[in-house]
């Protein structure tokens, strides 16, 4: 609402801040096809071909393909799904209709806010009323609804354009174990940590000593905001803990 109003209608590309793009003109190509197919009305979503049966990662299913350009195709999206299990994800790689969401986006301004007011009214008034009184207390009654949950599982107008630029989510602490060696031990250590006895974790120390001994298969966090001790097959999961209150 707030670049309509500065800039009018035009295209927007937004990007999550916890990935990253390894192949930088792959991905520059992608987001101007997925200009203009934004700009023929299309809400754009780019699907990663998957390189392993990810269960922490949201999947596409595409449908049929609606243009080719340059090495290029984009699809049309059919059902969006969140973090399958091991066997339902390995289904997910042999059907070859899955890509992971990559979470980045490109809309047409005005496509958007007419997707939002139609299937998520409530957060497009939220938000009007918001900008209009400059009052807290409106944002605060926005219901906390994601996009994808509020707009792309609902619409019709979505395309996939199906990309390989070196996209990782590194959203997660298991993350680390793609771009940090391991020790003998496999563990990662990072900061100022000594394990002893320990095997498979990993421990991330902000300028706190941390001394770890005797276990395995943990991730171990120390920083000002506090400690974080949790299995790692748990990690997915993280935010049942994060959202519980103290007892």
């Amino acid at each position: 609402m707030i670049l309509k109003e500065r800039y009018g209608d035009g295209v927007i590309h937004i990007m999550p801040a916890d990935h990253i793009i390894m192949k930088k003109e792959e991905f520059l190509k992608c987001l101007k096809y997925g200009e203009e197919m934004a700009k023929e009305g299309f809400l754009v979503t780019y699907g990663i071909v998957p390189k392993r049966p990810e269960t922490g990662y949201g999947y596409i299913k595409i449908g049929h393909a609606i243009k080719k350009k340059e090495g290029l195709t984009s699809y049309y999206g059919e059902k969006f799904t969140e973090k399958p299990s091991l066997a339902r994800a390995n289904q997910y790689i042999k059907t070859k209709r899955y890509l992971w969401n990559s979470g980045i986006f490109t809309y047409r301004i005005t496509t958007i806010l007419d997707e939002i007011k139609k299937y998520i009214p409530e957060v497009y008034e939220g938000v009007l009323n918001y900008l209009k009184y400059e009052n807290k207390r409106y944002f605060e009654d926005i219901p906390a609804i994601s996009i994808d949950h509020g707009v792309m599982e609902k619409s019709c107008k979505i395309c996939v354009v199906k990309s390989d630029f070196g996209w990782d989510d590194v959203g997660t602490w298991l993350a680390l174990e793609r771009y940090f060696k391991k020790d003998d031990q496999k563990n990662i250590s990072i900061g100022n940590v000594v394990t002893l006895e320990t095997r498979d974790s990993i421990i991330f120390s902000d300028n706190i000593p941390v001394k770890v001994w005797g276990v395995n298969g943990l991730v171990i966090v120390a920083s000002p905001y506090g400690i974080l001790v949790c299995k790692k097959e748990k990690i997915p999961e993280l935010k049942v803990l994060i959202s519980k209150r103290r007892s």
